[in-house]
């Protein structure tokens, strides 16, 4: 008679090992849907990444070609204040003779250093 009972202790053990396995079994599709929304979670992290990389860049870019253009403007409006206009008393376009002719216009070649063109930019900016 304990064989019999042996074989029911150990079927009894048994019945509960397959219940714990059809569990974890039932589990396993549940993970790989995880697993599978976590994969594409991260490519679009990587993708994100590399938008925010391409920002930042972009971003760089824009300061410079902002800070290039301020001293492109502050050159230019020292220039405008020192260029001197010559030959522009008649109407455009003619000559004391009559005859038509372009006016000559003479621009001075100003030489200023970048700390006053920085400093005009800088403010310029600012403001």
């Amino acid at each position: 008679m304990q064989s019999i009972d042996s074989l029911r202790e150990l079927n009894a053990k048994f019945l509960t090992e397959i219940a714990e396995l059809r569990k974890e079994n039932a589990e396993i599709p549940e993970l790989r849907e995880k697993f599978l929304k976590f994969a594409e979670v991260e490519a679009e992290n990587a993708r994100l990444k590399q938008i925010i990389e391409e920002n930042a860049r972009r971003d760089a870019e824009n300061a410079e070609l902002k800070s290039r253009v301020v001293e492109l403007e502050a050159r230019l409006a020292l220039l405008e204040q020192s260029s001197a206009v010559e030959g522009m008393a008649l109407p455009l376009g003619q000559t004391q003779n009559g005859e038509e002719a372009m006016p000559v216009v003479t621009v001075p070649t100003v030489d200023v250093p970048d700390s006053v063109i920085d400093q005009l930019g800088l403010q310029t900016y600012l403001s």
